[in-house]
């Protein structure tokens, strides 16, 4: 990695949780999910979950059961800003989440859409990073916090997202509901197209655009939502959107 971007990776972990922006407690920020180096697409959300980090009980996931390093184990309160040691070892663990315990409940549904789109996407094998718009996860979910905490946090996530963006080039970025396209739209700014599809029971959309050199594709339905269905589904919505995909793309070439 180059070492610059690194200095950067660790500035945004080593700060100080802002106890007035609703971010989860005794949590540090996470800047990806899995294997930036080699990935070759990314997924891009609103921002972490907090069950990153804790159970459905709001247990705190430590030792054997945590996924990621959380500022206990590291021996820091909230408004403690973390040492560069700190920050490796926290980059260290976002870097290997796939191999350790991830989040399955959602991300299974994302890697069975990602497979189905294309056999060579994988967040477990490591040519699909995760990222955010806002790199701490907060409570309440991002829908529910407050204007004042999304302006600020946006204030420091989106500029860093950006420059991750411009840092590594993907081929794919793929963007999962209607609320993250939008959103994530908004605040990148790219072009795109918006193409209806009709799976026989129900109306969607289909969204394709550039940024950064990299091809945008999104889709209207929240893949871990009941609309998103079963995992066989799911397939189903993949191939519906890799066929407006490859119409998009050979639309687009005819006109050279």
């Amino acid at each position: 990695m180059d070492a610059e971007f690194k200095r950067k990776i660790l500035e945004l972990i080593m700060m100080p949780i802002d106890t007035t922006l609703q971010i989860t407690k005794g949590t540090t920020p996470i800047p990806f999910f899995g294997n930036l180096e080699q990935a070759t697409a990314c997924t891009i959300s609103l921002n972490p979950s907090d069950r990153e980090f804790y159970d459905a009980k709001n247990n705190l996931l430590e030792n054997d059961r945590s996924r990621l390093c959380y500022r206990k184990k590291l021996g820091k309160k909230d408004e403690d800003k973390l040492s560069e040691d700190d920050a490796e070892k926290v980059l260290k663990e976002c870097e290997g989440y796939f191999d350790k315990k991830p989040y399955k409940l959602w991300f299974d549904k994302m890697e069975t859409f990602l497979r189905a789109f294309d056999a060579n996407l994988s967040y477990y094998e490591g040519s699909v990073v995760a990222l955010d718009l806002v790199q701490w996860a907060t409570t309440p979910k991002w829908a529910d916090l407050t204007d004042h905490s999304m302006s600020l946090l946006l204030q420091t996530g989106l500029p860093f997202l950006k420059e991750l963006l411009s840092y590594k080039k993907f081929k794919f970025i793929f963007l999962n509901g209607e609320t993250a396209f939008s959103k994530i739209q908004e605040q990148l700014k790219f072009q795109y197209i918006e193409q209806p599809v009709n799976d026989g029971k129900k109306n969607f959309s289909a969204y394709f655009g550039e940024y950064n050199q990299s091809i945008v594709v999104g889709w209207s339905i929240y893949l871990q939502s009941a609309q998103g269905g079963s995992y066989d589904n799911i397939r189903k919505i993949a191939g519906y959107i890799l066929n407006k995909y490859s119409q998009h793309k050979t639309s687009i070439n005819s006109r050279y």
